[in-house]
């Protein structure tokens, strides 16, 4: 299978369905900005080569906004991964297991520049979103807790502010496997946690998740955006976006650990 069409597929198999969360925005500081219940809907032919997107976000006074997007196999999955028509300049890689990105495939002087990583469990997903603004300074992180099933959800605590700290230390060993901007997959490596990127942000969100990012990305130097995900005590699940020196987009990483 060509490699444009298996990313779609991996998109498809994973995704389709109502995704039930709360919504929460931070500060570059780490302080909540905004916080409200979402709903992400994804409806699909039955041959699974249209999808229809809707977004519902449900706010604490009764008021309730919806966006809606539709995109198909035949206009919307590239050779650099799948066009999502609210941004032009993002692209969706998916791994088989479910786990993704939207990427900004090329940082751009006086524009907007962001990435959303997703982890997934089972019935449960969880993205995190990085962004910076026209003069390359981290503008926000968001974070998006999701279920399946329902909401409330039995999985996801109210928590909404961040944390002073998260204990990841431990032998902590997986696999590893890497998207490049050719959709190539790679083979699974063997990997272990790399506990920090030097000199940058690290944000200690609820229910395990933590951030890491630089304070400021400029054309010329090279940088890393990466979160990761405390499943359990026991399971661990990190992903990775690097950009290279002219600010292009260079490779996903997915690692899945254990300890």
């Amino acid at each position: 299978m060509e490699l444009k069409a298996q990313n779609w597929n991996n998109l498809t198999a994973n995704h389709l369905c109502d995704w039930h969360g709360i919504w929460t925005r931070y500060s570059p500081q780490g302080e909540v900005t905004e916080s409200f219940r979402s709903l992400r809907s994804f409806q699909s032919n039955p041959q699974q080569t249209e999808i229809a997107h809707t977004n519902r976000y449900m706010y604490a006074d009764g008021t309730i906004k919806s966006e809606s997007w539709e995109y198909n196999l035949e206009s919307n999955s590239l050779l650099d991964g799948v066009f999502h028509p609210q941004s032009q300049w993002m692209r969706g890689l998916f791994f088989e297991s479910g786990h993704a990105a939207w990427v900004t495939m090329q940082l751009k002087i006086d524009s907007f520049f962001a990435v959303e990583l997703f982890f997934k469990d089972e019935e449960l997903r969880h993205s995190v979103g990085i962004v910076y603004d026209q003069q390359g300074a981290l503008f926000r992180t968001a974070n998006i807790r999701e279920d399946a099933t329902g909401f409330p959800s039995k999985h996801w605590s109210k928590e909404i502010e961040q944390v002073s700290e998260r204990n990841l230390s431990g032998n902590w060993q997986g696999t590893s496997v890497t998207i490049t901007p050719d959709l190539k997959i790679s083979e699974p490596v063997p990997t272990q946690l790399h506990p920090s990127w030097e000199g940058q942000n690290t944000f200690f969100l609820p229910d395990g998740v933590s951030i890491s990012c630089p304070d400021k990305v400029s054309v010329g130097t090279p940088f890393i955006l990466a979160a990761n995900w405390l499943v359990t005590n026991s399971k661990l699940q990190q992903l990775s976006v690097k950009y290279d020196e002219s600010g292009a987009f260079a490779a996903l990483t997915l690692e899945l650990l254990h300890i």
